[in-house]
């Protein structure tokens, strides 16, 4: 049995705070994102298709940095 698709999961720290960050494709193709910062969702920015992994990556990165500086912001 075959099975298809990228699955890749980063975790890290970011300003003290624990993040998440999770590329996924179904037919490498076209890639999906999703982040979060010490368990929350982070809210994603529609980017239309995504055809690089590391786009992915640099835009869940980017989504994870916006989350944090908001989160610092409220200190």
């Amino acid at each position: 049995m075959t099975t298809r698709g990228f699955h890749r999961t980063l975790r890290g720290y970011h300003d003290g705070y624990r993040f998440v960050l999770t590329i996924t494709s179904s037919d490498h193709d076209v890639f999906s994102y999703t982040a979060a910062v010490d368990g929350a969702e982070v809210e994603l920015r529609a980017e239309g298709l995504i055809r690089s992994k590391g786009d992915a990556m640099q835009l869940g990165m980017a989504a994870v940095e916006r989350h944090v500086a908001g989160l610092t912001s409220k200190r």
